[in-house]
Formats: structure tokens, C-alpha cells, sequence
């Protein structure tokens, strides 16, 4: 079998030799379209055509977009019902990534003296919470923002994407140094694919 590359999103892959048909990238919540398409100013709408256009490759295949349940926590505080309708439409478009929540542990109570029982489990949204706090402390991220960069990192995700200029693209050469993983923002990666 020949030994096929393709490059995508700045990343190498050898397709046939390692049985991969796709390119992951993990999505923050700046970068799910409803958030892009709200603002009229033409940066945000170049990236809302750019993540319409990933969309777009990501339903043909040719690249996985993930998510995660910290997405979702993100978007479920927001206040206009038509505004997080439309997130949670975006949201369910993505793929979850594969470690989403990690078991901690069990709580059980007893509730009656003929041993009913409650069990309960203790989970994280996150896989690695030393990371988080690793990306919080190191790179001043906040604590939501660490907690997409690491379970990007934890699931192995080879992209990054997001709008967040300020705390990730601005700090993308250190991350990328330290980690495995390219940070973009969606017109970015559009243009690599």
C-alpha cells in the first residue's frame, strides 16, 4: 500500500499507514457558528462563513469537529432562548469528543432501614484537572478556557479552534511548543485544509 499524506490544519497525517480518515478539531464555544454569525462586523462574519465552510467539510467527512460537555455548560447560561437554541443546534452538529466526563467516584446513601439504596456517581467535565490548572496558572487562562484547551489536549485533538484572540491566538507559539496541538481561528484552519 503507497504511503498517502494529506495536509490539513497544519498537521501531517499519514492516512493509510495509521488508518485515519479524518483530522480532529476541537471546537471552544467562540467558535460554534451561532456565536460567530450574531456580529455584523466583518472580521466575525469572515469567521462565520469560514466555520459555515468547515461545516461544511466536517459533514462530508474529510474533517471531525468536536465537542465537549464544557461547551455546553458555557452555552446553557445563555439568556436569549433564541440565541442558545441555536448554540445547542451547533453544538449537537459537533462530535463528542471521546473522554468527555471522567468518573470520580460513587456517593452512596442509605435511605431506608431495609437497605434501599441511592448511588449517585461524582463526575468532571474534564480529564485532567492538574492540566487545567497547569493552563490556568502558566498561560492565565481562565478556568473555562483551560478547561477546552486541556480536554482538546486530553482527547488528543490535533486542532484548536477558536475566536479567542486574546487568551489563545496571541498565546498559540507557547502552546503549541508545549503541546502536541495548533491553535486557529476558523479561517485559518479553513485556508490549511
Amino acid at each position: 500500500m503507497a504511503k498517502h499524506c494529506e495536509r490539513i490544519a497544519g498537521v501531517v497525517c499519514e492516512i493509510e499507514q495509521k488508518g485515519w480518515t479524518s483530522i480532529d478539531i476541537y471546537c471552544d464555544t467562540s467558535s460554534l457558528f451561532s456565536n460567530a454569525d450574531r456580529h455584523q462586523d466583518a472580521k466575525a462574519q469572515q469567521e462565520a462563513a469560514a466555520i459555515s465552510s468547515l461545516l461544511e467539510v466536517h459533514r462530508q467527512g474529510k474533517i471531525r469537529l468536536l465537542r465537549s460537555n464544557v461547551i455546553r455548560r458555557e452555552l446553557e447560561k445563555t439568556r436569549s432562548t433564541a440565541q442558545k437554541d441555536a448554540l445547542l443546534g451547533d453544538f449537537l452538529e459537533l462530535v463528542s469528543v471521546a473522554n468527555d466526563e471522567k468518573v470520580l467516584g460513587f456517593d452512596t446513601q442509605h435511605t431506608d432501614p431495609c437497605g434501599g439504596l441511592v448511588t449517585t456517581p461524582l463526575v468532571s467535565d474534564v480529564q485532567d484537572e492538574r492540566l487545567v490548572e497547569k493552563l490556568h496558572k502558566e498561560l492565565n487562562l481562565p478556568i473555562p478556557d483551560s478547561q477546552h484547551l486541556a480536554q482538546a489536549i486530553s482527547n488528543d485533538a490535533d486542532v484548536f479552534l477558536t475566536r479567542d484572540e486574546e487568551h489563545f491566538i496571541s498565546q498559540r507559539q507557547i502552546i503549541e511548543t508545549q503541546f502536541k496541538i495548533k491553535i486557529r481561528l476558523p479561517s485559518e484552519a479553513l485556508a490549511e485544509i
